[in-house]
């Protein structure tokens, strides 16, 4: 479990986690949090020559607001939809142990479909963008499926983090710069969990404000001498809508 014991920071997530109704994702959106900023902070402090205190202070703020950045993982996580996948997951045990052979053959196939737990709201999708992307970063496969732009200004990239290792106290990845080529950057980038597995988390990235009249929107991951970057072709959605 990650913990911070700075209570500058401890009131930052604290915040954060005020505006997210449903109580059994806390646990685990406080760890990715934490990691993230320990991430950020590191990073500060080798490239900016920061003391560890000024570098924290910097990671957070370059996140953004607290209250922002909840209410944007609660539309992520909402109440409903949080206990109905709670309770899919005791009922598919319980289906499991009663029928362990039969879902050996079938049982990847069962898991690896997203299913409820996204806060995507179907009725305001106005495109699908496949980006079907694979990227291997330290011990973990990232794997990028697709993004959906959803009305008004909203982008949920769906992606999974597969490892072989013990389950990494990090099961996202917090990209440096979000951009399109319009020049709008700043996007909230924090890429949660809505479903774990032994070796697989799914992951949704909720991207607010973004400029849909932009042509690519642009995920850069550039640090500790590992980079990568995600485009996604927000023309074609535009193009499907129209």
């Amino acid at each position: 479990m990650t913990t911070s014991n700075n209570p500058k920071e401890q009131e930052f997530i604290d915040r954060i986690l005020k505006e997210i109704k449903f109580p059994l994702v806390k646990k685990e959106i406080r760890e990715e949090l934490t990691a993230h900023i320990e991430d950020k902070t590191r990073e500060m402090i080798v490239e900016e020559e920061m003391s560890r205190e000024n570098a924290l202070l910097s990671a957070m703020e370059e996140m953004g607001d607290a209250e922002e950045i909840g209410k944007a993982l609660n539309d992520v996580h909402r109440p409903f939809l949080g206990w109905a996948l709670t309770v899919s997951r005791f009922l598919l045990i319980i289906f499991g142990f009663l029928t362990i052979h039969t879902l050996i053959g079938i049982g990847s196939e069962v898991f690896s479909q997203y299913t409820i737990g996204t806060g995507i709201d179907e009725e305001r999708v106005i495109a699908e963008i496949v980006i079907d992307q694979e990227i291997t970063l330290d011990n973990r496969t990232l794997y990028f499926d697709k993004a959906v732009m959803q009305e008004p200004d909203r982008v949920i990239v769906l992606m999974e983090s597969t490892t072989y290792t013990r389950r990494p106290r990090n099961t996202g990845v917090l990209f440096d710069q979000v951009y399109d080529d319009l020049g709008n950057s700043g996007y909230f980038d924090l890429a949660t969990p809505y479903r774990s597995g032994l070796f697989t988390s799914q992951l949704l990235l909720s991207l607010r404000n973004v400029d849909f009249d932009a042509e690519y929107l642009v995920l850069d991951y550039d640090r500790f001498n590992r980079s990568f970057e995600i485009i996604i072709p927000l023309a074609e959605g535009s193009d499907t809508d129209e």
